[in-house]
């Protein structure tokens, strides 16, 4: 009987002893606190900022401009731009799809947009049914200019938004570089160039169609 009762003590201080072993070997799940998923979040909103445009393949790019920066355009005065060579432009588009500007025998009609613009998503809403609709100037190219990306402004990524527009769009870089060789000063910006490479005229903000067809026409 003593016997029974010393193995049975035995017994349970050895169970109370794997117990402890087991609770020290393996402690409880910590559940993460408020203040380090809100820390969590915060870091991952900074990336997304800072590295926005190179995470989604690519909203700004980094384009190569030659030739002389046109002045400022100021609507209030003769522009001074007529008649100077513009710009040479060769970059990317949002595939990595070469695009560029230089006017290699074809006029052409550069239009700088932004996507958090309601002008620049209206004008791109009506020159996309124009065109749909067989519009279009016979000779004369239609080319566009992704300016002034930011990840934190409306309609952000720009890519989603030009989906559906079929001229073809070169990537501006972050500083808008583009947009200043051209001396763009409002959304949208056109300039118009001819098969010479040379400005012929510039505009700044929305084009009705019938204006649009004049200006383009005037480049041949």
């Amino acid at each position: 009987m003593d016997d029974t009762k010393t193995r049975s003590q035995r017994t349970a201080s050895t169970d109370r002893s794997r117990t402890r072993a087991t609770a020290s070997a393996s402690p409880g799940k910590r559940v993460p606190t408020m203040g380090l998923i809100l820390g969590a979040v915060v870091i991952l909103v900074l990336a997304a900022i800072i590295f926005g445009g190179e995470q989604i393949g690519g909203e700004t790019g980094s384009p190569e401009i030659s030739g002389t920066d046109l002045p400022l355009f100021n609507a209030s005065q003769i522009d001074g731009a007529v008649g100077m060579l513009a710009p040479t432009v060769s970059g990317e588009d949002f595939s990595g799809e070469e695009v560029v500007i230089d006017g290699a025998g074809q006029p052409t009609a550069v239009v700088f947009l932004a996507h958090w613009c309601p002008h620049c998503q209206a004008e791109v809403v009506e020159v996309q049914e124009w065109i749909d609709q067989g519009g279009g100037v016979d000779g004369v190219a239609i080319v566009s200019v992704a300016t002034a990306t930011e990840p934190v402004r409306d309609n952000y990524p720009p890519s989603e938004w030009l989906s559906d527009w079929t001229p073809p769009v070169l990537l501006d870089d972050a500083d808008g570089s583009v947009m200043a060789a051209f001396g763009g000063n409002a959304f949208p910006f056109w300039a118009f160039v001819d098969a010479d490479g040379r400005v012929v005229s510039r505009q700044a903000g929305s084009l009705d169609i019938p204006v649009l067809v004049e200006l383009m026409t005037a480049t041949k």
